[in-house]
């Protein structure tokens, strides 16, 4: 999925009411999902970041504290953008990206927000060259945020529904999720069998194909990445599953 991020200017961002710092890409190390807080959102369109900003300076914050808002209908919103420090999670203003998905309450994200999220983490990672942490709010500040159904995709490896993006031609489909440590079944035997192909059998040993992607398993999708340039995660998505079964 490609990245259109609607800008400042689009949306009618305010002028910054105070100064700004810049943060070098280099210490990023982050990606935080945030959500609005108790209750449903109603609003659309550019209606989200601005109520978000009205609200950012009613704190005495310089403008709209999250890098980007992401909506029900998967539009992306600037808000810090790319280069400066936000103001979304005390601690980690500058390590972390932080992200909200306008949602609240027990509000169900759209797959739209969900995969323009996913998005925005792929990029961020292409941006930094590294595989970015994927945090929750709650994760590095004591808080409810980002509820639990965002904190549960978070904690799933925060997976694009339908597939997300990059990948390739394959021999075997991908099956359209991540697949991590702590995933069993037919789907982790495979990714097994196409590993002992590759010449990693030895590290899956001695339990080989058993569909238990425990630390073995983790440990020689991380070497096959690396082996790849691709990164080493341990998480199997659609361009490592490219790979594994071309």
């Amino acid at each position: 999925m490609s990245v259109n991020i609607i800008s400042r200017a689009q949306w009618g961002a305010k002028p910054w009411a105070s100064g700004t710092s810049t943060v070098p890409m280099g210490e990023r190390t982050e990606f935080f999902v945030h959500y609005d807080g108790a209750t449903p959102i109603t609003r659309t369109g550019t209606a989200i970041p601005r109520a978000i900003e009205a609200e950012h300076l009613g704190n005495g914050w310089s403008g709209i504290g999250y890098h980007f808002v992401v909506s029900q209908a998967g539009e992306i919103y600037e808000g810090r953008g790319w280069d400066l420090q936000g103001a979304h999670c005390p601690g980690h203003n500058r390590s972390g990206f932080g992200v909200q998905i306008a949602i609240g309450g027990d509000q169900a994200p759209t797959d739209a927000a969900l995969r323009a999220a996913r998005a925005l983490y792929d990029e961020a990672c292409a941006r930094t060259g590294r595989s970015l942490a994927k945090r929750g709010h709650k994760d590095g500040y004591a808080t409810d945020c980002p509820g639990s159904r965002l904190y549960a995709w978070v904690q799933a490896g925060m997976p694009s529904p339908g597939g997300g993006s990059g990948g390739g031609s394959t021999s075997t489909p991908y099956p359209g999720y991540l697949t991590a440590r702590g995933a069993k079944g037919s789907t982790t035997r495979a990714i097994q069998g196409a590993l002992i192909r590759h010449g990693y059998g030895s590290l899956l040993a001695p339990w080989g194909a058993d569909g238990d992607f425990g630390a073995a398993t983790d440990r020689a999708v991380r070497r096959f990445q690396a082996d790849q340039g691709i990164g080493s995660d341990g998480v199997v998505g659609p361009q490592t599953w490219a790979r594994l079964f071309a």
